[in-house]
């Protein structure tokens, strides 16, 4: 045998160290059901139907679009990777897979940063949706604080037993698709009584205007992105081959729903230059509904977010706690609590890199266009991670072309055909995505210029790519200083039997 000749199989499928010591430790407790609200919690930011309706009736064919270019490409790509490497950590593990260890950081990285920028974001929401349902007000420093307070209530939810945080899930996904019916139904009857508060067109409820309205195409692709996430929980699924592509047809299927009513809804009460890019989903309301309905709405959608952000904060500490496993980030990372089997110090680490975020720029702006300035550097950075998800799909199918033929699995239908479609349509919609996230500005009505937006969330962005660079260098640099056997010792002491996971998942 010659150095040329490439590696065995057996060589080249040896588990990763993420892929071995999560299955032995973790319980496995994430059904299907489960997983479809994680699913929606993950991607479904109702708030965004606010922000489309601001568009008029071309929103519509913006959804339809960003559900067609991307949404659906992406969901197909990670179910046949999941389903491939159905291990802790996902699109990490996905592209250390067929990219390399350094790309496998990369793409998890980027997929990770988002969860600090929405950490440090969303408290803003809960907060507007809350001072909507009290009609009130605050000030910069009170606003701050009471942001901070929600974020930490949201860590410490995030800190409590995997399938405690699922029975909640489970409770408040039908809460949420009870709300999104609510404000359809009250749109469209005040619809029928007045007719549409913004006029309806149906050239432009068929046909994209990108010239006035190109910027709502971003703004589609960030409330769409996620799909990957749920993946990061690979070890903790009941079934990966089973519940994955499930998690992603019906949860697709919700998060659908749930921007199309709402969006139509928010329309039809309120013409375009009277919808509050945040609150405007619930603000319709007022003139929909009957009085107090709009009040007790705003708590619960409140209340929703907070659960959402629970779910993210759960979600995206296991990509941590696989750097950790993968010595990109020293021991401290893999500690787990011996009770809930939490990675506590990866959800307390996002929770304290967002605070700081939170506190530096809230003083800068108003609360609106920070939540949205914020929003739009989510969107760049974290559509950059659909690559590491899209272009794996076709390296996969040549570089482990032999588990294709002897294994069954859910791949994408069209052999290789159907594989570059997919990854090409995808692809395109991404850099579409990535375009009007970063040179068209979101908020264009308010005042804010596309120079002054560029500025703005190329900053963001940028802040989180050094960030990056910063936890690569250093942080590799510190976890190797310990051994690869005295990085794990700690992890021995976990000793989860097939009785402890049935019980958990009860």
């Amino acid at each position: 045998m010659t150095q040329t000749e490439p590696a065995a199989p057996a060589d080249r499928d040896k588990l990763m160290t993420t892929e071995l010591v999560p299955e032995q430790i973790l319980p496995k407790v994430m059904s299907t059901f489960g997983l479809t609200a994680a699913y929606v919690f993950i991607i479904c930011w109702i708030t965004g139907s606010s922000v489309m309706a601001t568009g008029g009736w071309t929103a519509i064919p913006m959804w339809v679009l960003g559900i067609l270019t991307f949404l659906i490409p992406a969901g197909m790509a990670v179910v046949e990777l999941g389903n491939l490497w159905p291990g802790q950590g996902g699109v990490y593990i996905w592209a250390t897979r067929t990219m390399g260890e350094t790309w496998g950081f990369i793409g998890g990285y980027l997929s990770w940063v988002p969860v600090i920028l929405n950490a440090a974001s969303s408290p803003a929401v809960v907060l507007s949706f809350l001072l909507l349902a009290f009609h009130s007000e605050l000030g910069v420093t009170a606003s701050v604080i009471l942001q901070l307070v929600i974020l930490w209530t949201v860590i410490g939810l995030a800190l409590a037993k995997l399938s405690a945080s699922q029975r909640i899930m489970n409770v408040v996904f039908v809460v949420f698709g009870i709300l999104a019916l609510t404000i359809f139904v009250c749109g469209l009857l005040f619809a029928v009584k007045n007719g549409s508060a913004t006029p309806f067109s149906w050239q432009e409820a068929i046909v994209p205007n990108f010239a006035v309205a190109g910027f709502l195409y971003g703004t589609v692709l960030l409330y769409l992105l996620g799909v990957e996430t749920p993946y990061n929980m690979g070890a903790e699924f009941l079934s990966v081959r089973k519940s994955g592509p499930r998690m992603i047809l019906w949860g697709s299927a919700a998060l659908v729903a749930i921007y199309l009513l709402t969006t139509l809804g928010t329309m039809m009460a309120l013409p375009t230059d009277e919808i509050d890019a945040v609150t405007g989903v619930i603000g319709m309301l007022d003139v929909a509904g009957f009085p107090g309905l709009m009040e007790i709405c705003a708590i619960v959608l409140a209340l929703i977010i907070v659960v959402a952000l629970m779910t993210y904060q759960v979600a995206y500490s296991r990509l941590i706690f696989v750097s950790g496993l993968e010595r990109h980030l020293p021991r401290i990372f893999t500690h787990l609590n011996p009770r809930t089997r939490n990675p506590v110090s990866a959800i307390l680490i996002q929770g304290v890199i967002s605070s700081l975020i939170l506190v530096g720029l809230y003083s800068q702006s108003s609360l609106v266009n920070t939540t949205i300035f914020l929003q739009g550097g989510l969107s760049t950075v974290w559509l950059i991670s659909g690559f590491f998800f899209l272009f794996p799909v076709i390296i996969a199918r040549k570089k482990y072309a032999d588990r294709y033929e002897n294994e069954t699995f859910w791949r994408i239908p069209g052999g290789m055909v159907g594989v570059w479609i997919t990854v090409i349509v995808g692809t395109i919609g991404t850099i579409g995505g990535i375009y009007y996230s970063f040179a068209k500005s979101w908020l264009a009505s308010s005042g804010v210029g596309d120079a002054e937006w560029m500025m703005w969330v190329g900053s963001i962005s940028l802040a989180m790519v050094a960030l990056g660079v910063i936890v690569y260098f250093f942080g590799r640099r510190s976890a190797h200083k310990t051994s690869q056997d005295d990085a794990l010792a700690h992890l021995a002491v976990f000793d989860l039997t097939k009785t402890e996971t049935e019980e958990t998942a009860k």
